[in-house]
């Protein structure tokens, strides 16, 4: 099955690490959180299947934790802000990376309309 990219949250600076927080639409009505962090010399990306409820809960301060075999991932509402924090299984590697509310809200709406596209 092939997905859409249906939202795409990302801090890029030159010559930085950065991070992505992406959203995965699938036909059969299936998403996928993938988070990412682009370092200065290596890439890592992790992806975790969850459902549309799953991604509107977190508005309303339902938190999303999914884990695999890589690590796992929480994305909870911060005050003004929604914050996806990512650990490594079995290292002491991970990432943090904050959204604001509004944005992160535009981009449930915009799977909730089946619009989608890039939202940075």
């Amino acid at each position: 099955m092939v997905g859409e990219l249906a939202v795409s949250f990302c801090e890029r600076k030159a010559g930085q690490a950065s991070v992505c927080v992406d959203l995965w639409s699938y036909p059969d009505g299936t998403y996928n959180l993938v988070v990412e962090h682009c370092g200065v010399d290596a890439k890592q990306e992790y992806s975790f299947p969850c459902s549309f409820q799953q991604l509107a809960g977190i508005l309303d301060r339902k938190p999303l934790s999914s884990s695999n075999e890589f690590g796992s991932v929480l994305v909870e509402r911060c005050g003004d802000s929604v914050c996806a924090q990512f650990e490594t299984e079995g290292e002491d590697a991970g990432f943090r990376y904050c959204i604001s509310i509004e944005a992160f809200k535009k981009g449930i709406e915009a799977l909730e309309a089946n619009d989608v596209g890039y939202l940075a």
